[in-house]
């Protein structure tokens, strides 16, 4: 009976799998540049308001999985847009701490580099999405916040423009990803 059950569950992951999943050796010597445009409604100590994020990673994943690069985001606040970078580093399977608190790991699933972040409620689930090979090795990346179950808010502690920030709405209005080598 277990060798039935195994191969069954066994059948179930070849077949969840995709053809060709992406590797560390895939990425190497490769730069990830993308940036990610959002409309949203955010609360902070000054006020409740719309704005405007634009999120831009420049980032490499070296042999050991470490991800090196940086992140600017440029936020249009009450009084003017307003731009932080900060470094980006990770391991692929390693939880650890980014610049701006919360956690973070970062995995590869299947054709996908996947970022998930936790901030102070809720968070963020990156997935930049590798197809083609070769010259044709492109990307596309996905990139919504998150809200924990049961909780109303996303909440951070660290803001572009300094301090908490709760964000209320968040929606993703484009994209676009390149891969240079």
């Amino acid at each position: 009976m277990k060798a039935i059950v195994g191969g069954a569950i066994l059948a179930l992951l070849m077949q969840a799998a995709p053809a060709s999943a992406i590797t560390i050796e895939d990425l190497q010597g490769a730069i990830i540049q993308s940036r990610v445009n959002y409309d949203m409604r955010v609360r902070r100590a000054e006020g409740t308001f719309d704005t405007e994020m634009v999120m831009v990673w420049k980032f490499k994943i070296d042999p050991e999985g470490r991800v090196l690069g940086e992140m600017t985001r440029t936020v249009t606040a009450p009084r003017g847009p307003r731009a932080q970078t900060t470094p980006m580093r990770g391991r692929i399977d390693k939880p650890g701490t980014p610049a701006l608190g919360g956690d973070g790991l970062w995995l590869l699933e299947g054709d996908k580099l996947v970022l998930l972040r936790a901030f102070e409620a809720g968070g963020l689930k990156a997935e930049i999405e590798f197809t083609g090979k070769g010259p044709n090795f492109k990307c596309s990346i996905r990139a919504p916040f998150v809200r924990e179950e049961g909780a109303r808010e996303i909440r951070t502690s660290q803001s572009v423009v300094g301090g908490p920030v709760t964000v209320l709405n968040a929606v993703q209005k484009s994209s676009d990803c390149k891969l240079t080598r």
